[in-house]
Order: structure tokens, then sequence, then C-alpha cells
């Protein structure tokens, strides 16, 4: 593992702070709908950045990779709000959708990277 200097870090937790504030907004913008869109759009725009750096990753070498992957993509995308709203739209009795949220988050975040990872390489 490469050392990274400490403006590398620096950079990743500013990184890490505008990804949790995109989520806070897409969480707040896309609320009003019948599941947690607001999660699957920031896991699919984490899982995109995320694609393109794994692709590229020799290019940007390891402080990029850390501040886009560990700071940006780590404060965009939360499986801890995932398993939230799940268990929310659960206890509501909404079975189908707490598991069509799983079921969503996580084959569109596996489509978006492999596309995206397609796209770069």
């Amino acid at each position: 593992m490469s050392a990274v200097a400490w403006w590398g870090w620096v950079a990743a937790v500013a990184a890490g702070s505008a990804g949790a504030l995109l989520r806070t907004w897409l969480v707040r913008r896309l609320a009003k709908r019948p599941v947690p869109l607001g999660v699957l759009a920031a896991n699919t725009i984490a899982s995109a950045v995320g694609g393109a750096v794994v692709a590229d990753r020799e290019a940007l070498g390891v402080v990029w990779s850390l501040v886009l992957v560990g700071g940006f993509c780590g404060g965009l995308s939360t499986l801890s709000t995932l398993a939230a709203d799940t268990v929310e739209l659960w206890l509501e009795n909404r079975r189908r959708d707490a598991l069509g949220n799983v079921v969503a988050n996580v084959a569109v975040g596996l489509a978006v990277v492999w596309g995206a990872w397609a796209v770069v390489s």
C-alpha cells in the first residue's frame, strides 16, 4: 500500500463531507415517493463513480482513488440508510416494497459499477 500525503487525507475528508451533503439533499428531495428513491439515487451515483475509478485506478493513483471512493463515494452511499429505510417499510407491512428496495439498490448498484467500468476502461 502506498503512503498518502496529509493533503490526500484532508481531501478525502472534504470529499466525504460533500458526498454526505449530496446524499442528504437527494434523500430530502426524493422523500415524497412511494419508496426511498433518494438512497437509490445516492447509491447509483456512488456506484457509477466507484466503477469509473476502479477502471482507471492506475491513472488516478492512490490519492485520487482514496478521495473519490473512500471519501466522496463513502459519504454519498450508505448501507445504514438503506437498511433503516427497508426496516421501516417492513414494519409498515410494505413487505414487497421492502424487498424491492434491497433488490433495486443491489441490482442497480452492480449494473452501474459494471457499466461505468466498461465505459472508462
